[in-house]
């Protein structure tokens, strides 16, 4: 058990994760972790896999229609400020459901917070390959995400490390900042984020362990050209 210092909601979007869920990790953090599953309309049992296996701390928003990643994350967001269990966290975000990134580095997320950014009012992970850490991750995808990192610091002006890795913390008295108006992006709202919050009070945490779990159903030569849309949708909205 994780023992979690500070306490946190986290939204785990959910599209066809029946295959990927391991419940025994998501109930080692304790008392001091919630878990809202946002079902995004998926047709593979996922819906009925997590009323199986709901615990006290654990919360369910079953969406009408398939939203996709980004409108699932922020309507989760949003759907944690009406559960009762907000009054009590510290911290809301957002996590992968297939936990590429472990829970365990929760805990990290907030020494290095309080450490080092200790105004900072949102926290991201970032997958940086460095002594000591253990981020098993493809050559192909690591290649195409600093291809993409330097194209967005280029048209955007991002200077984040990691705009998406899938693990990132939100002081809650920002998360209508952040996640009120729909996203003009489908596929990179990571990055709509950054631009929403200025690239201020961000904290970037470099993991000390993520995985690539397969059976993932995105490619992203699949959705290149709907990426290039993407940006040039924010350039035109935030600049």
């Amino acid at each position: 058990m994780y023992n979690l210092q500070e306490k946190i909601c986290l939204v785990i979007p959910c599209y066809n994760e029946a295959g990927r869920f391991d419940f025994k990790k998501l109930s080692n953090c304790g008392d001091n972790c919630f878990f809202l599953f946002v079902n995004d309309c998926s047709v593979d049992g996922t819906l009925d896999l997590l009323k199986r296996n709901l615990n006290k701390n654990m919360f369910i928003l079953d969406l009408e229609k398939n939203f996709g990643k980004g409108e699932a994350v922020r309507r989760g967001m949003l759907h944690v400020l009406t559960l009762p269990v907000f009054k009590q966290v510290d911290w809301v975000g957002f996590w992968d459901a297939d936990l590429a990134t472990p829970l365990s580095e929760l805990n990290k997320f907030i020494l290095f917070k309080n450490t080092f950014y200790p105004k900072a009012e949102a926290i991201f992970g970032s997958r940086i390959v460095r002594l000591g850490s253990s981020i098993m991750r493809s050559y192909k995808r690591r290649t195409a995400g600093r291809l993409f990192a330097t194209f967005i610091g280029f048209t955007l002006g991002i200077v984040c490390y990691d705009t998406q890795c899938g693990a990132k913390l939100f002081r809650k008295d920002v998360i209508n900042k952040c996640f009120k108006e729909p996203f003009v992006s489908r596929w990179i709202f990571d990055v709509e984020i950054l631009l929403r919050m200025g690239q201020k009070n961000i904290a970037e945490y470099s993991l000390g362990e993520w995985t690539d779990v397969p059976g993932g159903s995105l490619k992203v030569s699949s959705i290149a050209l709907a990426v290039l849309m993407d940006v040039l949708k924010l350039r035109r909205q935030y600049f």
